[in-house]
């Protein structure tokens, strides 16, 4: 019964210490109105004919002045591709990334980027609300095969059952694509949404409840986005009803680039935010003959290849459009990836590095300082918040949002406050340490692992592989951040495993 007291007792779940520190207080936004007041300049009108062109020529400059507060703003969602499967990042000979690394060279690279989750479907409802997976009661993927078959296989044998969580978006949840319609934004979705109920694999075309679709999320556009959370072919015929058969053959992932130019080209005249989606490098491994070929015979570097060469397309439209210098691009990726991600430990599905930590590059010319980069940790809550930010709202407008903007660092600013950064996985998983609870602070990290009552403490500037675990030498430290994980969890209501009779 040792167990069940540790994990079911709140706000004492993980180990009894003898000793305590201050508890974390969570910062609370306040609302706050916007300052800046328009000053009117009285002039001397000299004749009807001089008042007429100052008229024009005033309303020119402001909408110069008012321009760069509306950018375009392109997020592009890959899914399951590791930190270490991008060319600059130079840890896996042979992958091709050209369209990818010229983005990192235009903009900012983040070394410390983190998804709030080790799979899919948490991150993407935080990219979408800006709040943590724990308190959206969304911390697992939404099962393909349905939640009641998930649960029997994943809690046969195991100790503790599975936590309870949702199977899709609540509507009344706020997105971040009906933030900025209200701001006069073009919103599109692209690809992959898996937020949008359980069991779609029983389904001929994805579509469990249309409800929770991205075009009742704020988006105007909805192309791809339904339950599913992987393809049943990357080659048409889809099975999708949210993507209308090509040629048979299409690809997916060249179909999904040719419906992101179009929306870019529709919109050209307005600004737009294009959440880019593609369902790649997501399992089944399928890639055109032609990729397979180029990437002598590595069907998964293919799919990385193609990736790259759709992104190519869209910065290719860009350029086209004139539209580079108005337009911000976020590249960024869900989880860890599915296979080897050195120079990290672990995969998808695991709270180690290798599940959780990310590329994540931003490009915006002439706005953003060209090869920068920045350690500052950063996770997908905190796009909602920067986004605001970019475009000229304030963040604290929103009490709701759970990250912090990082537009300082855009702006060139060397590191923001330090603030503790969560995870909240309550669910067994066969690729490693799963089943469990971490925070990072700093160069910190802390895990606690719910089914075998086991504490981690590694030294990420020292020890980036999580090779040394230091609750022994440290127990300090693990302590602080042990008191701090454990008041989160009670503040966000988080739920927790039970014990399985």
């Amino acid at each position: 019964m040792k167990a069940y007291r540790l994990v079911l007792e709140v706000p004492i779940l993980f180990k009894k210490r003898m000793f305590s520190i201050n508890k974390f207080s969570k910062i609370k936004i306040i609302n706050a109105s916007k300052m800046k007041k328009l000053r009117i300049i009285s002039v001397v009108i000299l004749g009807y004919i001089i008042s007429v062109a100052m008229i024009t020529k005033n309303e020119a400059s402001v909408s110069n002045i008012e321009a760069p507060d509306h950018p375009n703003i392109i997020m592009i969602s890959v899914d399951d591709l590791g930190y270490s499967d991008v060319g600059y990042m130079n840890y896996k000979a042979g992958i091709l990334t050209p369209n990818i690394d010229e983005i990192a060279e235009s903009g900012m690279q983040f070394t410390d980027a983190y998804a709030v989750a080790p799979v899919c479907s948490p991150t993407r409802a935080s990219i979408m609300t800006g709040k943590y997976p724990a308190s959206l009661k969304l911390t697992c993927h939404i099962p393909g095969n349905g939640i009641e078959n998930y649960l029997e296989a994943k809690n046969d044998g195991t100790k503790l059952k599975e936590a309870y969580f949702e199977n899709h978006l609540p509507l009344n949840e706020i997105t971040i694509a009906e933030v900025l319609k209200t701001k006069g934004y073009a919103t599109g979705y692209i690809g992959k949404w898996h937020l949008a109920g359980d069991g779609a694999v029983h389904t001929s075309d994805g579509i469990v409840n249309a409800n929770y679709h991205p075009e009742n999320q704020g988006f105007d556009v909805n192309i791809g986005g339904c339950a599913y959370g992987k393809p049943e072919s990357y080659f048409s015929p889809y099975s999708n009803g949210t993507v209308t058969d090509g040629p048979q053959g299409e690809y997916l992932t060249n179909r999904l680039g040719d419906e992101a130019i179009k929306f870019i080209e529709q919109n050209k005249a307005q600004p737009f935010f294009l959440s880019f989606a593609p369902y790649t490098v997501h399992k089944p491994l399928q890639a055109p003959a032609s990729d397979i070929e180029n990437n002598n015979g590595n069907v998964y570097f293919a799919m990385i290849d193609n990736l790259d060469q759709n992104i190519g397309k869209i910065m290719d439209k860009l350029d086209e459009l004139n539209l580079l210098e108005s337009t911000i691009v976020i590249f960024y990726s869900d989880n860890g990836g599915l296979f080897e991600n050195p120079p990290l430990k672990g995969i998808k599905g695991t709270l180690n590095e290798g599940g959780i930590r990310v590329p994540l590059l931003v490009s915006w010319p002439n706005n953003i300082k060209v090869g920068s980069t920045s350690c500052t940790p950063i996770t997908s809550v905190d796009f909602f918040p920067t986004i605001l930010d970019l475009v000229g709202v304030n963040p604290n407008t929103y009490n709701q949002l759970e990250g912090i903007s990082f537009l300082p660092l855009l702006k060139g600013e060397l590191s923001i406050s330090e603030r503790p950064i969560y995870w909240h996985f309550p669910h067994h998983r066969n690729e490693g340490l799963s089943m469990g609870a971490a925070i990072r602070k700093g160069k910190w990290k802390y895990i606690y692992e719910f089914e075998k009552e086991e504490e981690y403490l590694y030294n990420l500037e020292e020890d980036i592989a999580e090779q040394n675990n230091l609750v022994v030498t440290n127990p300090l430290k693990a302590e602080e951040l042990s008191i701090q994980l454990q008041q989160w969890l009670k503040e966000v209501d988080a739920e927790m495993p039970e014990l399985n009779d």
